[in-house]
């Protein structure tokens, strides 16, 4: 197989690789909001003076109100390229999962010559290389 081979299918074992899209993507924005709330308090508990003393009240507000705004709308911009990170990472975690759940199944029915063949590029490679390597061992046990 060729070294650029992709597989075309991102989503391949549907729901494991939701929920772990799922998890990404709550530790993501539950970070994000974190950072965000860390930010704005500090910074309004270090300039809130400063700044009611050089704005008028109602300046202020609105400022901080802009502030609101464009977090949110930067978070609705950023959220769908963090869905989209999150399933191609997924895809290198989940992607091979299939393969090695029907060499498994076929190692277990007696087929030794059974190979997981990846990418380079999958998290699970070394998963893969270790089940071959057991059916080679079994095989050359049987025989």
């Amino acid at each position: 197989m060729a070294a650029w081979f992709r597989r075309k299918q991102y989503v391949t074992e549907r729901g494991m690789q939701l929920r772990f899209a799922r998890f990404v993507i709550l530790f993501v924005f539950v970070s994000s909001l974190l950072t965000a709330l860390t930010i704005f308090y500090t910074t309004f508990l270090m300039l809130g003076e400063r700044l009611a003393q050089v704005y008028p009240q109602g300046r202020l507000i609105e400022i901080f109100r802009s502030v609101h705004i464009a977090f949110a709308i930067g978070l609705l911009v950023i959220l769908p390229l963090i869905f989209w990170g999150s399933i191609i990472f997924s895809h290198r975690v989940a992607g091979p999962l299939p393969k090695i759940y029907q060499a498994l199944r076929a190692v277990g029915q007696g087929d030794f010559d059974t190979r997981v063949v990846l990418r380079k590029s999958d998290e699970l490679r070394e998963l893969a290389d270790a089940i071959n390597e057991m059916s080679a061992e079994l095989k050359k046990r049987i025989h």
